[in-house]
């Protein structure tokens, strides 16, 4: 079990140098997303997996610090602002329906590492989006009419784009109905008497809080790149955009399952 000066790699005396601090971890979070049908889908899960091709796409900006942390706030805000963009799919798992992201994109390195620890399949990236201020004479808050975007670019390859205008408030998002969260938490062995570390995990939210949610109408585009395999993703029907804001607090993840190998179920 590691101490709170070991969370997470470099190891020093006192701990600080750590690029990820143990959680409890808070995070606010400003979303422009859509709820879509892709075709192709089935190629990018593993195979212990099913989908139909319901997916959610979003583009957000994350604020976001470890109980040890809040200090960041003000000494390095580098260190508690990312930005991010990810492809979702509601898919079946022992008969139950998850959330389970086939790609995740961030700027930042500790965001990816953190990631990576839950079993999220983060790459580092080039992400943007509208963003709003209260004081401009337009784009100062969601409003009908309002037309948001933004992309997600890794190398020389254009990931996704996503539009949304705005319509109407709402009061719940289609997520509700994806089911929990569902993740590969996957780290390979180098060397003889090793063990794989294989294991399908749920993350949980202690506690999660919206703010205000807009729907109205989206726009995807996908692209690709040599090592991201969007490009067998097509979308078949846009269902709609959202605008959302939430806060939510993470401090575990439940283990649900262990594989050997790639499909083989330990007991």
């Amino acid at each position: 079990m590691s101490s709170e000066k070991d969370f997470t790699m470099p190891i020093t005396r006192t701990g600080r140098s750590q690029t990820v601090f143990p959680p409890p971890w808070y995070y606010g979070v400003t979303y422009i997303a859509s709820h879509v049908k892709f075709s192709g889908a089935e190629q990018i899960i593993p195979e212990f997996m099913k989908t139909d091709g319901e997916g959610w796409v979003y583009i957000a900006e994350f604020v976001s610090t470890a109980e040890s942390n809040w200090d960041y706030m003000y000494q390095e805000p580098d260190l508690v602002q990312y930005m991010e963009g990810a492809i979702g799919l509601k898919v079946e798992y022992k008969g139950k329906n998850y959330l389970y992201f086939p790609y995740m994109w961030v700027d930042k390195d500790w965001a990816l590492v953190r990631g990576w620890l839950d079993g999220y399949p983060k790459k580092i990236a080039n992400i943007r989006m509208t963003k709003l201020h209260p004081l401009l004479p337009k784009y100062n808050r969601p409003e009908t009419g309002l037309k948001m975007g933004g992309y997600v670019t890794r190398g020389g390859g254009v990931m996704l784009r996503l539009r949304v205008e705005l319509e109407e408030k709402t009061d719940s998002l289609p997520l509700k109905n994806f089911g929990p969260f569902i993740n590969v938490r996957r780290f390979a062995s180098r060397g003889e008497g090793e063990d794989d570390v294989y294991e399908i995990v749920s993350r949980l939210r202690d506690e999660s809080r919206y703010g205000e949610i807009w729907k109205g109408t989206a726009e995807v585009e996908l692209g690709g790149y040599v090592n991201d395999e969007v490009n067998v993703l097509s979308v078949d029907q846009v269902y709609g955009g959202y605008y959302y804001t939430l806060y939510f607090r993470v401090t575990k993840t439940v283990l649900l399952d262990k594989v050997r190998g790639q499909l083989e179920r330990v007991a």
